[in-house]
């Protein structure tokens, strides 16, 4: 599976709220499982806090190659809650594992942080914001 795919299925889950499936995909060195140690923890929080969230549309703008094999996958995602949609950019980082790719973390950008157009938002947008915060 290629780490696009992969990024097509978590999304799918998401979509799909099978929330077992997006736990799954979490890297076992991911900041987030920090919060949530183990499935049955998250898939409850997730169910209770996130079954109101749809997601509309996703894209894969640019990825970039890391030079350990990860990849740094830059996102557009329009999501909505209650009705009211927001769209907001995420940078991925995915590692390749045995059992194939991983969601390890990613950095957020909303539109009070990029006010330009999706196809000009590039790397430097991320590598450029301080601090830099990974969820």
């Amino acid at each position: 599976m290629t780490a696009e795919q992969f990024l097509a299925s978590r999304f799918k889950a998401l979509k799909d709220a099978d929330y077992a499936a997006v736990y799954a995909g979490y890297h076992v060195d991911a900041p987030f499982l920090q919060q949530f140690p183990d499935a049955a923890a998250y898939c409850q929080f997730a169910e209770q806090q996130l079954s109101g969230i749809v997601v509309n549309r996703w894209s894969s703008l640019r990825q970039r190659q890391l030079a350990d094999g990860s990849e740094e996958h830059l996102l557009l995602m329009e999501l909505s809650v209650d009705g009211v949609s927001q769209c907001f950019y995420e940078l991925a980082l995915l590692i390749d594992t045995a059992e194939g790719w991983r969601y390890h973390s990613a950095q957020k950008l909303g539109g009070d942080d990029y006010t330009g157009a999706p196809e000009q938002i590039n790397f430097s947008h991320f590598d450029q914001v301080s601090p830099k915060i990974r969820y």
